[in-house]
């Protein structure tokens, strides 16, 4: 019986082949303009119009962070609420974060079902708490099967958040964005839906490239040594996936699961 697992260094090796694929691509279709002050524009795009002030976002988590920048191009300033390195599950906000989010005039997240702290950071800020979107709200579909659920809060938590990693769901939520920053700023509306367009264009020649690349692989199941991130990714494009970890980052993999998966590779091999 062939094998039928692959381990994440071949699966990341297929991510990173079609990721480059798709940046290839995207050069080569998409003349870009450098303006004086470094930011890059698509050439013939439609331009910003007025001198507004800027839209101060925040955004919890560097998905996010990245998707407010892809949309909102030159008409927002950007910051990122979570440093590097620290868990989303495990954050706890301090007096100088509720001060850098009262400061925007739009807060971006997943949901709260992943960040289950987000809603009090806005309900401590009260008249001075900013216009928030949840980008993922309705998205997360996925869940831990054997995680036990006994708490409404530990529902939320069962659902899994990275729904980033599929390119059709970040479309949705990149939607979402769009229609949010163009009610904050409707003379620009035309802007931000162009610039939505040109994004969800990328995000299509990705899912593309992956589909096309995955096509030619016989392998279509591989597990992962770490928690489960890549549920989304997996689902969207008919692999069979299993990981040693639930869907937090600090989850530890018990005795059971690691006989579990040590009998999966025995049996692909046999």
């Amino acid at each position: 019986m062939p094998k039928r697992f692959l381990f994440m260094g071949i699966f990341a090796l297929i991510i990173a082949v079609s990721a480059w694929f798709f940046a290839v691509k995207w050069q080569q279709q998409h003349q870009t303009v450098v303006t004086e002050d470094g930011v890059e524009t698509v050439a013939g795009s439609v331009t910003p119009v007025g001198a507004k002030e800027k839209i101060k976002v925040v955004a919890s988590l560097f998905p996010w962070y990245d998707l407010a920048k892809q949309i909102g191009g030159e008409r927002v300033e950007v910051k990122l609420l979570l440093p590097p390195g620290v868990e989303a599950h495990a954050f706890e906000p301090t007096p100088s974060d509720l001060t850098t989010v009262s400061q925007a005039k739009l807060f971006v997240y997943t949901g709260d079902y992943f960040e289950t702290w987000a809603q009090d950071i806005l309900d401590s800020l009260d008249g001075d708490a900013p216009k928030a979107e949840a980008l993922g709200a309705g998205l997360a579909t996925l869940t831990d099967k054997d995680e036990k659920i006994s708490t409404e809060e530990e529902t939320k938590s069962n659902q899994d958040p990275h729904i980033w990693l599929d390119p059709m769901l970040l479309s949705k939520a990149a939607g979402r964005l769009t229609q949010t920053l163009a009610a904050l700023d409707p003379d620009n509306s035309a802007y931000y839906n162009q610039r939505l367009e040109n994004y969800q264009k990328r995000l299509e020649s990705l899912d593309a490239d992956y589909r096309q690349t995955l096509s030619r692989c016989n392998q279509t199941e591989f597990i992962y040594a770490g928690h489960y991130a890549f549920g989304y990714l997996a689902a969207r494009y008919g692999l069979k996936y299993e990981a040693a970890q639930g869907f937090s980052p600090d989850a530890e993999s018990s005795p059971q699961r690691l006989t579990e998966l040590t009998d999966l590779i025995k049996e692909s091999q046999a």
